[in-house]
């Protein structure tokens, strides 16, 4: 292990790029092989040849997965021997594990082609959404808990006791929280229809405070005081005044649908002398900006992917200001987000290492493999 670790720190950036792209596609030929193994090897049921009960304990205490690790496996292993169609998209990455836990429980015969059709290139999130349209839970009323002092994380069952299941697989029940214990991932943002989502998540008691009160204030409008009234009324007056997108005077449909990437790179533009109005960018030009990049993060990578992120979004001039880029064309300014408009500046040279990097690690050591840098290529 310890020549592995001193093989990658003498490596070259680009040895690693490859090095990792590699590793990376051979873990994903890798589990699909290894699904396709377990799938047998639980339908035969060898595991009882070695003295186990079930397929989960066999994967507990001989492969020495854990609890979770057992769980997803077993499952995926179940999907794949079902429907083997899944097992190349495994191998090529557009169908990861987590995707063919979320589609287990809704897969059918008639359904499968084109769920895993649908499933390619989706979150998470928008899996779960897919599959709650499917099977929509119930609503549930809103409930306040106060948490245990030290939340810990859920504790399995007897192995033994979870011998059911048509792989021998423990099923969802095997995993039961501790009297007085809390899961570790308690914040979650879970879809239960179409239309709609189940929040959780951990808050300081003063926060309480706050939701009593504007439940008070808003008891004419909404005489329940549901939690989720109460926080649309807060996000929609707190978007009110910080928006940028409402801040510049746009409409929902004129930002935010879905981004068209430009069918090839704008010129870096061209300046006869350099633009002496200062730094300020007027709000006609941010308007344009953000119109343009349809609020998202302008920034392309070397295979010109577009980086699209709407988080922490601030507007850059393509040609620095310090070099005489203008302020007032809508041409010299994008959108980027703080970590590609760190590494902008940082390509021409305005930018200390690490200056615009959070975590203290530096521009490049947060994104080895960042794309295009300012002056080379364009905004979207």
């Amino acid at each position: 292990m310890s020549e592995a670790m001193e093989k990658c720190s003498k490596a070259t950036d680009d040895d690693l790029r490859k090095e990792l792209a590699f590793l990376v596609e051979r873990e994903r030929r890798n589990l699909a092989a290894l699904l396709t193994t377990m799938g047998e090897y639980s339908y035969r049921r060898l595991y009882r040849d070695e003295g186990y009960y079930s397929m989960f304990e066999y994967c507990l205490r001989a492969l020495k997965f854990d609890e979770s690790s057992a769980y997803r496996h077993i499952t995926a292993a179940r999907v794949v021997r079902q429907y083997p169609e899944a097992l190349p998209m495994i191998a090529s990455g557009d169908l990861p594990l987590t995707s063919v836990l979320v589609l287990a429980p809704v897969l059918t015969e008639e359904n499968r082609k084109q769920m895993f059709k649908d499933a390619k290139g989706k979150t998470r999130r928008e899996l779960e959404t897919m599959v709650a349209g499917l099977s929509p839970l119930p609503p549930r009323m809103d409930y306040v808990q106060r948490l245990p002092a030290t939340p810990s994380a859920w504790a399995p069952l007897d192995a033994n006791a979870a011998t059911t299941g048509p792989l021998g697989e423990a099923p969802p029940g095997a995993l039961e929280p501790v009297p007085g214990r809390m899961p570790q991932e308690w914040q979650a943002v879970m879809p239960v229809s179409l239309d709609r989502v189940r929040i959780g998540f951990d808050a300081a008691v003063g926060l309480m405070t706050l939701v009593d009160r504007a439940r008070q204030v808003l008891r004419h409008k909404h005489p329940e005081g549901r939690l989720g009234d109460v926080l649309t009324e807060a996000l929609e007056v707190f978007l009110d005044r910080k928006d940028p997108q409402k801040r510049l005077g746009l409409k929902p449909g004129e930002a935010g649908n879905a981004f068209a990437p430009a069918s090839r790179p704008l010129a870096e533009p061209r300046f006869l002398t350099a633009w002496r109005g200062g730094r300020y960018i007027a709000a006609r030009v941010k308007r344009a900006v953000w119109q343009r990049d349809d609020g998202r993060c302008a920034w392309r990578f070397e295979d010109g992917r577009l980086c699209g992120s709407r988080d922490a979004l601030e507007f850059d001039h393509f040609r620095p200001f310090a070099k005489g880029g203008r302020s007032d064309d809508a041409r010299n300014v994008r959108l980027l987000c703080r970590l590609h408009n760190g590494l902008a500046a940082k390509a021409a040279g305005l930018s200390p290492e690490g200056a615009s990097s959070p975590d203290g690690l530096g521009a490049a050591g947060r994104c080895p493999a960042a794309g295009t840098p300012a002056g080379v290529g364009g905004p979207a």
